[in-house]
């Protein structure tokens, strides 16, 4: 190890032991009675908060706040980690090692017997290897699941990267153009089915034009999660700012009239232009 590098992960080794002692301890007798009562399944919740709360950040640009919620993502992950080797299932060291087996096996492009390797191959075939030997790992394990996606996936993730799975089997439209035309055609099933109002034709209907919206934004190079997120937090700050310009309590901005609410949001987009 040159001098170089020694330094920096000198560093990251002796914080690192001193989270994974901190963890320990708020686990073990003397501990912290909320820590201690913590169960895998009582966690998975503050894991996924803590990814939502980590991608708001990053997309903020706040690095500072980017830091610390990748801190409190970590902790989530040695919790969970602790949590199991106190029932004797596996421990942190188990959960590393098993990382970096499957990140050399799933990189036989820049790893050969463990040594970096300067064979140099293209993007597409970098997928085609991480897919074929992800099938390989599922086959091994007996998983049967075609897209292999965690149950618990927000639904318009899971839309985007099922067609970032159907695209490398060549099942996918051409261009944006194209994915645009379905869209519109699944807007149009939508306004038919609003006609007679079943629910559950409704629900088909815009699950469809939701899921052709993400296959859009996928092929514009685009992540429909984050734009929609990005989407939400522009709403927000528009609203804010039509309660502000309203003049009136929140209690009684209900009984505004519809056009006034129409001219206020008109007014808040003009002034909170990006």
């Amino acid at each position: 190890m040159n001098n170089q590098t020694s330094g920096p992960l000198s560093e990251v080794l002796s914080q690192f032991s001193r989270l994974v002692e901190i963890v320990a301890k708020l686990r073990g007798p003397g501990g912290c009675p909320w820590d201690q009562g913590q169960t895998q399944k009582s966690l998975v919740q503050y894991a996924i908060e803590e990814a939502f709360e980590l991608a708001e950040a990053i997309e903020s640009k706040n690095q500072k706040a980017t830091a610390e919620e990748l801190g409190d993502f970590l902790f989530q992950v040695i919790l969970q980690a602790q949590v199991a080797q106190d029932l004797g299932h596996f421990s942190l060291a188990d959960v590393i090692t098993v990382l970096n087996e499957k990140m050399v096996r799933r990189h036989p492009h820049v790893f050969s017997a463990g040594e970096v390797t300067n064979k140099t191959i293209g993007l597409d075939d970098v997928w085609k290897n991480w897919e074929r030997l992800k099938n390989e790992e599922k086959a091994a394990k007996q998983d049967n699941s075609i897209f292999g996606l965690p149950i618990d996936l927000p639904a318009l993730q899971s839309a985007y990267k099922i067609g970032v799975k159907t695209e490398r089997y060549k099942f996918d439209w051409e261009n944006p153009a194209q994915v645009f035309a379905k869209v519109e055609e699944e807007s149009r099933e939508v306004a038919e089915a609003l006609v007679d109002m079943n629910p559950k034709e409704l629900e088909h209907e815009i699950g469809d034009l939701l899921f052709s919206v993400a296959q859009l934004a996928r092929h514009l190079k685009m992540e429909p999660e984050q734009c929609l997120r990005v989407a939400n937090r522009r709403f927000e700050d528009r609203f804010r700012k039509v309660l502000e310009l309203s003049g009136v309590h929140r209690d009684q901005f209900i009984d505004l009239p519809s056009k006034k609410k129409e001219e206020l949001w008109a007014q808040a987009k003009a002034e909170l232009q990006d």
